[in-house]
């Protein structure tokens, strides 16, 4: 029987009803393809989320950093310290006490690492994508006086889990153009501001060379990293950079990583990229960071061992601050909506029902997570920078990490005792400044580069290739200058000074002449005639060797001038508008200074300067008494003291030159013409012969640029011009060793 038109209408109609099925699955499916856009939260509706989360209906809020505000936050000591027991890194969960290395290593660092995992720091997702780096660009170009080698680079973070987020990490790296061997690496947490703004709160760089021409003085490379690339710095962007893509742009778990992780990660995976790089020696990369990007490079140095070395600057709460301090900036700060995406959520409990003192952790902890590889805390005074960041606080998490590295065979801060402004706590392998400027690394990268020389080993300086260094030999005191050996006269030491510096080649050396010694002793004269018939040049020194900060500008003024009859006499028509400070006093207050400083102008001289130094006069009164009792070996080891003293001048001096102007200068030696110089003049000269410098004149040497520069000192004029400099820009180098007590001592 022939189908009707009814029952031809059924199968038709199934027909349909089952394309337009498979239609809407396939649509169903083709919309699962196509990644929903991240969710879009206000950093507050994701801190409220969090709360909610938590169960938490309010939390306290955190002080304000206002000293003038009602609610302003403690920077009284004696209310500072509410919690006054901290956890004990070396006592395990169960009570056990944590009594060897394997220990430590084994177990109780994992123990330490879990509490900062889930309630302070946030977890590292389980897998996290890989990144492809491309060098974008390689430019070869000058830093300061140094040829660099700079690389722009883009880590591409492979977002194939979730295509709607794309991170593009921001990483510079510089190497010195002329290594000839792969060099260490600080790598720097670097601010990233529109059109190179200073950022807020963080004041214009000082005059001097910048913290990465310090590093290439040393031979080392620096790499800049922008944090900023890898996460944004703000609550609301937590569904974005790597945290939202491993996420898949939904919002984070009460345990999932912060941004400081994060920053970490980041630093992370620009190191793996420097283990790839044939300029870079990666077991001798260093991570830095200023304030909550000093608090990104604590966290790196304690999760990732591969970093050789840490600079932790004004890192403050949530960094190398002890959070149960109640001093500046407390824990109810980072847990508020403004920073509380640098941690995990579970910190937000902490500011309510929870406090800093119910934490399973500190932050002294957190630094022990750094042994045994060498941390330096950095901070600035609380009158400069502020108290906000507990510079105190900061010290006492140094102390506490202290037992960890004894117990690794390491070396602790060596006291628990505040120390004064500006004392560097640099013996161990926790170090410790406060500088006396604000919220800057700065004034500290010399110390701590003079630190860090003893754990980083740059390549040696290849010194045919490097620019020669250059040297102006000046004497003092002329034409008589400590006690006389036995058997020695005044022109003895003057012929033999002069027969040193002939056979060295050396250009016309000025000596500098006190004129009352003459008077006194008439004979002396022929000293000054031996010096000149030798082609020597001669300065002024003042007639008496008068201390400017113990006299009268008036009567200081008539000491110079009383010198001058005598230069005349001897240099003829020949300049002899040199003046040398007796002492290398050049005035005690600026009234002082300034009006020397016009005297000596008016008169036409030029102020000869001085930047090596090693106290050699100090070395003639023990050398005439070791030698007149004919000791022999008290003589042998004053010639090994004065040239380790003369080695250790010239590299301070390189060391000071290069942080004050970015390069070495052309030096001024001091020395004086005493008994002992003929001794080791030719072992000086031939010291100086090795360290690659050249002897020039003493005009010479005062053509480079950097003697035209004027210490900007309130008073005390007083030292080589490098002394001043660094004083007057706030630069330090850890003191070098006094040997003064026992020359002092010896042969009596």
């Amino acid at each position: 029987m022939a189908a009707g038109p009814v029952e031809l209408f059924v199968p038709v109609l199934a027909l349909v009803i089952s394309l337009g099925s498979i239609g809407a699955v396939a649509a169903r499916a083709q919309q699962a393809a196509v990644p929903q856009p991240p969710v879009e939260l206000t950093a507050e509706q994701d801190h409220r989320r969090l709360m909610d989360l938590l169960g938490i209906r309010s939390i306290r809020r955190g002080p304000s950093g206002n000293p003038q505000a009602p609610d302003a936050a403690n920077f009284d000591e004696s209310k500072a310290n509410p919690y006054p027991t901290l956890p004990d890194p070396l006592v395990f969960k169960d009570g056990t006490p944590v009594k060897t290395a394997d220990a430590w290593r084994q177990k109780r660092r994992a123990e330490i690492v879990e509490d900062f995992d889930r309630e302070i720091y946030g977890r590292l997702p389980a897998q996290t994508p890989g990144v492809k780096w491309e060098v974008v660009s390689t430019t070869e170009e000058m830093n300061g006086d140094v040829p660099i080698v700079t690389r722009k680079l883009v880590g591409h973070v492979d977002n194939s889990m979730y295509s709607q987020i794309t991170v593009d990490i921001d990483l510079t790296l510089s190497t010195p153009a002329k290594a000839k061997s792969p060099v260490p690496v600080m790598m720097e947490f670097g601010f990233a501001w529109p059109g190179g703004r200073t950022p807020p709160g963080l004041p214009p760089p000082p005059p001097g060379p910048t913290w990465q021409q310090q590093v290439l003085a040393k031979g080392w490379g620096y790499a800049i990293l922008i944090p900023t690339s890898v996460q944004a710095d703000n609550g609301a962007g937590l569904t974005r950079g790597i945290i939202g893509l491993v996420n898949k742009g939904q919002p984070r778990k009460v345990d999932d990583w912060g941004a400081l992780r994060a920053w970490a990660w980041g630093a992370s995976r620009a190191l793996d990229y420097l283990e790839t790089d044939n300029a870079v020696d990666a077991k001798q990369v260093g991570i830095e960071g200023l304030s909550r990007y000093g608090k990104a490079a604590l966290v790196t140095m304690a999760y990732d061992q591969r970093f050789a070395i840490g600079f932790i600057g004004s890192s403050g709460e949530g960094g190398a601050k002890l959070h149960r301090r109640n001093f500046g900036e407390q824990v109810e700060n980072v847990a508020g909506s403004g920073e509380y995406h640098w941690v995990a959520g579970n910190f937000i409990k902490y500011a309510g029902p929870l406090n800093a003192g119910d934490l399973p952790v500190d932050s002294h902890e957190l630094i022990a997570l750094c042994a045994p590889r060498p941390l330096f805390v950095s901070v600035g005074s609380q009158q400069v920078e502020g108290g906000w960041v507990d510079a105190k606080g900061m010290f006492l998490a140094a102390v506490g990490a202290g037992p960890v590295y004894t117990l690794l065979g390491k070396k602790d801060l060596g006291t628990t005792d505040f120390p004064p402004m500006e004392t560097a706590l640099v013996d161990g392998d926790v170090a410790f400044r406060q500088h006396s400027g604000g919220h800057t690394t700065l004034p500290n990268w010399p110390t701590f580069l003079s630190w860090a020389g003893r754990f980083i080993t740059g390549p040696a300086v290849d010194r045919a290739a490097a620019t020669q260094s250059a040297v102006a030999l000046t004497f003092d005191d002329l034409p008589s200058h400590g006690p006389l050996p036995p058997g020695v006269t005044r022109v003895e030491i003057a012929k033999s000074i002069i027969e040193s510096l002939r056979r060295h080649q050396a250009p016309p050396v000025y000596g500098f002449i006190n004129a009352k010694a003459v008077a006194e002793k008439p004979e002396d004269l022929d000293v000054l005639k031996e010096w000149r018939a030798a082609g020597l040049p001669l300065g002024n020194h003042a007639y008496s060797h008068m201390d400017l900060h113990a006299n009268t500008v008036q009567g200081f003024e008539q000491d110079v001038s009383g010198n001058e009859s005598t230069l005349q006499s001897l240099m003829g028509d020949q300049d002899w508008h040199w003046f040398r400070y007796p002492y290398l006093r050049e005035g005690d207050t600026a009234e002082k200074h300034q009006s020397v400083l016009a005297f000596l102008e008016d008169r036409r001289y030029k102020v000869a300067q001085v930047t090596l130094s090693f106290d050699d006069y100090a070395y003639n009164d023990p050398y005439a008494r070791c030698a007149t009792k004919g000791d022999t070996a008290a003589v042998e080891w004053l010639r090994q003291s004065f040239l380790n003293r003369a080695s250790e001048s010239v590299t301070r001096g390189q060391e000071a030159a290069r942080l004050l102007f970015g390069r070495d200068i052309k030096h001024v030696m001091l020395l004086h013409i005493g008994a002992f110089q003929t001794v080791m003049l030719s072992p000086l000269l031939d010291l100086l012969k090795r360290r690659g410098f050249t002897l020039v004149t003493l005009g010479e040497a005062q053509s480079d640029a950097a003697y035209a520069v004027a210490p900007e000192l309130t008073a005390d004029w007083n030292g080589t011009l490098l002394d001043q400099l660094m004083r007057a820009r706030q630069l330090r180098l850890p003191p070098g060793e006094s040997v003064f007590e026992k020359l002092s001592a010896m042969c009596r």
